[in-house]
């Protein structure tokens, strides 16, 4: 009998990469497909899931008016940002633990980003409330089956919270410069996630 997986993800792409690049690494496995959790238990029907492979972020229904945040905004926003004359400026004459300095100084670059990134995502509907709203309803009506996330958008304060919600695993999502890219770099990807998701699976 085959392992069933169930998709949730809130995208056409994600399904069609899904369907035709990762679905055939594994003859062993049916993967499920749908956009919702309720529209999945339609499809499962009476069918016993083996695990759920969840999208993390998706459209925020709190959200009345998403809009794009101004590019002049923006600007605003990064021209305050640190630089790599932060980073690199009197390293060479810092008393200390100079490679540990080097890093901090390097990551709040990064966490400058990752706010502003964030707050771009909010101000369009776009948040870990589908992925996490998606796992309660797993965690309620299927216990014991595992739920990973696989997303391509996380930052470190959604891996807690799935983390927090229950979640058995996280997987990345290979992404390239378009579409076309992506889509080979998960063809590339898709027996090693295969193998991953088995190994979890009871």
């Amino acid at each position: 009998m085959k392992q069933i997986i169930c998709f949730i993800d809130d995208s056409k792409f994600e399904h069609d990469l899904v369907r035709n690049e990762i679905a055939s690494c594994d003859p062993e496995m049916e993967f499920v497909q749908a956009y919702t959790f309720e529209e999945l238990t339609v499809i499962l029907g009476t069918k016993a899931p083996g695990l759920f492979l969840l999208d993390l972020w998706g459209k925020d229904e709190d959200v009345r008016e998403p809009y794009i945040t101004p590019r002049e905004e923006l600007e605003k926003k990064i021209a305050g940002f640190p630089t790599l004359d932060h980073v690199y400026g009197g390293l060479d004459d810092f008393e200390g633990d100079v490679i540990n300095e080097y890093l901090k100084r390097l990551f709040a670059m990064v966490d400058s980003w990752r706010s502003v990134f964030e707050l771009a995502c909010n101000r369009v509907g776009q948040n870990r409330k589908y992925g996490l709203y998606n796992l309660g309803k797993v965690r309620k009506h299927y216990p014991g089956v595992p739920a990973v996330f696989y997303t391509r958008k996380s930052l470190i304060s959604d891996a807690v919270d799935m983390f927090k919600a229950g979640a058995d695993g996280l997987y990345i999502k290979p992404t390239g410069s378009n579409d076309a890219e992506t889509r080979s770099l998960t063809r590339e990807y898709a027996p090693e996630l295969v193998n991953a998701l088995r190994e979890i699976m009871p």
